[in-house]
């Protein structure tokens, strides 16, 4: 009868092991063109809002923003004028 025996990674804490003998590591330039190549390849991959979508998103994100801003002032004025009264008061 035969056994099978199953390799187990060595229990490292997730290094990788050294490269192996006679390889190189990538230079500088190369690694920066790399980079820029699969930045490329990924935008590629991306999937763009069309005008109508970006406008109609915008108007939400502006919206959003000036009710916000309102809400906040409100909230604002009035814990102010309650300081005051306090102060006052106090």
């Amino acid at each position: 009868m035969a056994s099978k025996s199953v390799a187990t990674a060595p229990s490292g804490g997730g290094k990788t092991s050294p490269a192996a003998p006679g390889a190189q590591k990538p230079g500088f330039i190369q690694s920066i063109r790399q980079f820029f190549e699969d930045v490329q390849s990924e935008m590629k991959k991306v999937s763009w809002p069309t005008r109508g979508e970006l406008k109609s998103l915008t108007q939400l994100v502006l919206w959003a923003l000036l009710i916000s801003g309102i809400v906040l002032g409100v909230f604002d004025i009035v814990f102010m004028n309650i300081m005051k009264l306090v102060l006052l008061l106090g």
